[in-house]
Parts: structure tokens; sequence; C-alpha cells
């Protein structure tokens, strides 16, 4: 904070006879620039406020071209993905970076399939009225800079069967999913899915078992895709479902190999049920050509949410490469 001049207050250990002049010595000009000095701090600190920037952003402009982008952020640190055709693995790069008092600025690094750098892109995000404005200079060979505007998509969470979902930027929530009405007269039906066979045993993991793409939960457009990527000595990746909105999409992160036992986050950036952000925790083995799956809310209000905490199973690994052109 600037120190006011000394003269008009009088000498050190004045007292209160110094303050009482104040008042009376201190010129209008002092008191507009004290205000303005005050204003500035606090316009500064609300600019960097990690729920403006957290979650999926996409391109506004058909003309554009599709950019998609999915903030993870914990205090200053900034992880996440960039997609272009989010379901084309290929297209997919990851981010890392800060977020500080103007903004974002961060990297995001195109792999190879041996998870060694092939590119990197230079990049600053700037919130302003709703929008992202992104920035930067591309590191693919021909370069150049690019300049883009980004939304949050306007469809918002596609409802969840059986709970309510939060979102970002904050609002209602959005209504559970309906359940189909029984016809007058009719007796409840009691469907209980036949229990679960393994089949095989569990087998031990490493990268090259789980790179790839895995599919599950449906079919159609709305099935969803867990893409797994190495990049450098880590694992890291999204998942989508519908992949054509950054609302139905997350980063993946956080995964550890232990024996026959893989674990990964889901991060929850700006929506999901109860608070914000959150991380569903997968825990997952593997049979052949199936990932199984069960997850866990770490944001204890929401467990056992219908549809949150689950065990289900994926199809996979589909060759990266296999999904150009999706």
């Amino acid at each position: 904070m600037n120190r006011l001049p000394r003269g008009p207050f009088g000498p050190a250990g004045a007292g209160n006879a110094g303050c009482d002049r104040i008042g009376r010595d201190m010129k209008p000009t002092w008191l507009v620039l004290m205000l303005l000095a005050l204003f500035g701090v606090v316009q500064t600190a609300a600019a960097a406020n990690a729920d403006d920037y957290r979650g999926g952003w996409e391109t506004e402009s058909a003309a554009a071209g599709p950019h998609v982008y999915e903030f993870s952020i914990r205090g200053e640190q900034v992880r996440g993905i960039y997609c272009t055709v989010c379901n084309d693995a290929t297209t997919l790069a990851f981010v890392d970076g800060k977020l500080g008092d103007h903004g974002l600025s961060f990297i995001v690094t195109h792999v190879r399939d041996d998870g060694s750098t092939a590119y990197l892109d230079h990049a600053t995000a700037k919130f302003d009225d709703g929008r992202l404005f992104v920035s930067g200079t591309i590191g693919a060979p021909g370069g150049g800079t690019f300049q883009w505007t980004l939304r949050k998509d306007p469809r918002g969470p596609s409802p969840v069967p059986g709970t309510p979902v939060n979102k970002l930027p904050r609002g209602p929530a959005v209504l559970a999913a309906a359940v189909p009405a029984r016809p007058a007269g009719a007796r409840p039906q009691r469907f209980r899915p036949p229990p679960y066979v393994q089949p095989g045993p569990w087998e031990p993991l490493t990268p090259a078992k789980v790179v790839g793409v895995w599919l599950g939960f449906g079919a159609g457009i709305d099935k969803q895709f867990f893409i797994i990527r190495k990049v450098g000595n880590e694992l890291r990746g999204m998942v989508c479902g519908r992949c054509d909105n950054p609302y139905t999409m997350a980063a993946l992160d956080d995964f550890h190999i232990q024996g026959d036992t893989m674990t990964f986050d889901i991060l929850h950036e700006d929506w999901g049920p109860g608070s914000l952000p959150s991380h569903n925790q997968v825990t997952a083995h593997i049979s052949q050509n199936e990932m199984r799956i069960s997850t866990q809310l770490n944001n204890t209000h929401s467990r056992n949410v219908p549809g949150f905490d689950v065990h289900a199973s994926l199809m996979g690994p589909v060759a990266v490469e296999a999904t150009a052109g999706n």
C-alpha cells in the first residue's frame, strides 16, 4: 500500500493531533488516488477467480474450427486437455500451466504414440463477460499464431437419471432425467441384472496394456470414450460422451498402477453433483479386452448418488490411430 506524505500529518508521535488534520489538510486529489488504488487491488484479485476458468470451453465460431479446452485448477496449478474433434483420439493433447492475476498461462503438449513430445503450443487465456479469449503460438511445423474466442456450451450438462447436478457458471441445478411413468393399474416390475461374472483372472497391468481408447456406457452418439495416452513417463487422458459438448467431458489424471489394479481420477470441474470441483476416483482391472471399473465421488455429500458411484465394463483398447476421422 502507498504511504501518505508525512508533512500534512505532523511529525511522528503527534498522535490524535496529526489525525485530526487529515480531514482539513488532505487534498481531494489524494482521496481520489487512494480510492483508485484500492479499487485496482480489488479488481486484480477478482480477475483470478478460478471458477471463471475451470471446466470445458469450445470455440463459438464455426469459422475458427473446433477447439476445445478442459481446465482443471487446484490452487494456481492448471492441468487439463485440448482437442479438436474430441472422439478422434489423435487430436488429444495435454495442458499444463498456472492461474495468475491476469488469467491463465499454459503449454499444450502434443504427444507421439510412445509418449514423447511432438511439439508444444504456448498460450494465454483471459476471462471476460462470460467468454474466454485464448491466444498463443503453434509449435507444429509451419508454426504461426492463433486467437480464439471460446464459450461454455449453451446446452449445459446432460441430465443424469436419479440425481440433479450442479454446474458452472453457477445457476439452477440441472434436474434429474425423468423416469417413465408406470401405466395405471400396472404392477411394479422388479428388475435385477444378473450377477457379474468375471471373464478371467485379472491381469498384471503396464502402461502399454491400458493405452488406447476404451468404449462403454451405451451406444450411438452418447456412448463414452475413455482415452488414455502416454505423456512422457506418465499416463493422462480424457473421457467424453457425448463428445461434442465440453460439459460432457472431463480430464483423466492421477494414474497409478500397482499389480493388477489401476486407479485414476475423473476431474469434475464445472458440472456434477454436490460441491465443485470434485473428482470421481476409478478403480480398474483388466481381463483380456474388458476393463472393469468402479467409481466413487470424493465429495462426501454426494456418495452413493445413482449414476455416479457405478460398476461397469469398458471394451478395448482401440488403437488411437483407429479413431482418426471420428
